[in-house]
């Protein structure tokens, strides 16, 4: 049923206290759903025709991966999660907002498909031809089959993956590697977690 559907029931129904607030919960996480949805769209659509107004500076990505472990600490608490990290001082030329989308991303996925009390490592190590970013969890891990769609659009792997999703951020994510000379790759199996690397080419590397 949705939003308009429980909006009606909140008006016409005689609800108990615990139906209400059910009802109130749904509609909340369906708008902040579409919300998210409309937000990625716009992105994409702007990735697509290259409208998107890129501000490039000197990004330090070892601060920003640190911000964004800050930024869903409650999220990593709240599921019992530990968070190990080896971040090199990295700095890389880029758009900042959009970084942030691929760190975002990855960490909120890592978090959502995780088992209590599981793991995730955080890596980021640089050479002079290019910039390695991996992410590695203990979640419910992707199958075989699916690992070669889920950067596809819409795409979204199984029931335990579709609860909250759009199946548009992974896609998000592998438009913004590339349009910083990078590549993205997943390792996976049902039931073993996830790995995730990233690799950035340094602009030597693509000018030659």
């Amino acid at each position: 049923m949705n939003i308009q559907g429980y909006a009606e029931l909140l008006h016409t129904q005689k609800l108990s206290d615990e139906e209400h607030f059910e009802y109130v919960q749904i509609i909340d996480q369906e708008s902040k759903r579409l919300s998210n949805l409309t937000k990625q769209l716009l992105l994409l659509t702007s990735l697509d025709q290259k409208s998107y107004p890129m501000k490039l500076s000197e990004v330090k990505l070892d601060e920003q991966i640190k911000e964004t472990i800050r930024r869903h600490q409650w999220r990593l608490e709240e599921k019992e999660i530990e968070v190990s990290y080896k971040l090199a001082p990295v700095i890389l030329k880029g758009d900042p907002e959009l970084l942030v989308n691929i760190w975002d991303n990855l960490l909120t996925n890592a978090i959502k498909y995780n088992s209590h009390g599981g793991s995730i490592l955080i890596s980021l190590s640089q050479t002079q031809t290019a910039i390695e970013v991996i992410f590695q969890d203990t979640g419910i891990g992707i199958s075989e089959d699916a690992i070669s769609q889920i950067f596809e659009r819409f795409y979204r792997v199984d029931s335990a993956r579709k609860k909250d999703g759009t199946g548009l951020g992974l896609s998000i994510v592998k438009q913004v590697i590339e349009l910083h000379n990078g590549v993205i790759s997943a390792d996976s199996q049902s039931g073993n977690g996830t790995i995730f690397t990233i690799t950035f080419f340094r602009e030597k590397q693509r000018e030659e």
